[in-house]
């Protein structure tokens, strides 16, 4: 899963400012909202592990944390993929070419839900992996 994880980690992490973030900025933010979530969700450092590795998370806590994660910037709202909320967070990176990545790959998956917000968080970033790979785009360097 090249995408899920750490797109949503890096939209996350630069939503909460109104500027384009230097790249040690993003990883300073990114490692606050890691502690953080890990924390309020009982996640364990294998569970951080795999979200760095690119892997589904193995375990319901780690589901947890990217929902976690997803909350904290508004990606995920009321249960649900918000597409206004990954646009907001897609306009910090100042790309047109990635604020249109993520604004069709958001729309296709808006409607993802799963069993609970964890699993929905799961559902999500599968759904924007397999969105991305139907449009051609590469997760990692055209939508982060």
């Amino acid at each position: 899963m090249s995408l899920s994880v750490k797109f949503l980690l890096l939209v996350c992490a630069i939503g909460v400012h109104a500027k384009p973030l230097s790249e040690e900025e993003r990883q300073a933010m990114f490692t606050d909202l890691l502690t953080n979530c890990k924390a309020q969700e009982g996640a364990s450092d294998s569970d951080i592990q795999e979200m760095i590795n690119h892997q589904p998370p193995s375990t319901h806590a780690g589901q947890c944390l990217n929902a976690c994660t997803m909350e904290a910037v508004g990606i995920m709202k009321d249960g649900r993929l918000s597409v206004e909320g990954s646009i907001k967070v897609g306009e910090m990176i100042g790309d047109a070419a990635r604020i249109k990545n993520i604004e069709v790959v958001s729309r296709e998956c808006e409607s993802t839900v799963g069993s609970d917000r964890c699993d929905t968080a799961l559902q999500i970033a599968l759904c924007v992996n397999k969105s991305a790979a139907a449009h051609g785009i590469d997760p990692v360097k055209e939508l982060m």
